[in-house]
C-alpha cells in the first residue's frame, strides 16, 4: 500500500470520512463569511493551498508534501474526477 493510502486510511480512522469533514469545514467557513456553503471539493483545493504556502517557507517538511497529495486525492475523489 503506498504510503499516503495509510495516512489517509489512519486518519479516517481517527477523524471519519474526507468528505463528510470537508463538507462539515465548508458550512463553518461559509457561515463564518456570511457566504453560501463553500463544496467539499473546493474545501480540499483551499487546504491544498493551504500546505502550498507552507512548503514555500520550509520545502522539506515531509508532512505538508504528504498531506497536499493527500487533499489532492480526496478532492478529486470528490468531484468525481
Amino acid at each position: 500500500m503506498p504510503k499516503i493510502d495509510t495516512i489517509l486510511a489512519a486518519r479516517e480512522s481517527e477523524y471519519g470520512d474526507a468528505r463528510e469533514n470537508f463538507e462539515k469545514i465548508g458550512k463553518v467557513w461559509a457561515a463564518l463569511l456570511e457566504i453560501e456553503d463553500i463544496p467539499a471539493y473546493q474545501v480540499a483545493l483551499m487546504m491544498d493551498a493551504l500546505k502550498t504556502v507552507r512548503l514555500f517557507r520550509n520545502p522539506d517538511h515531509e508532512d505538508s508534501w504528504l498531506d497536499k497529495e493527500g487533499y489532492t486525492k480526496h478532492g478529486r475523489e470528490i468531484a468525481g474526477a
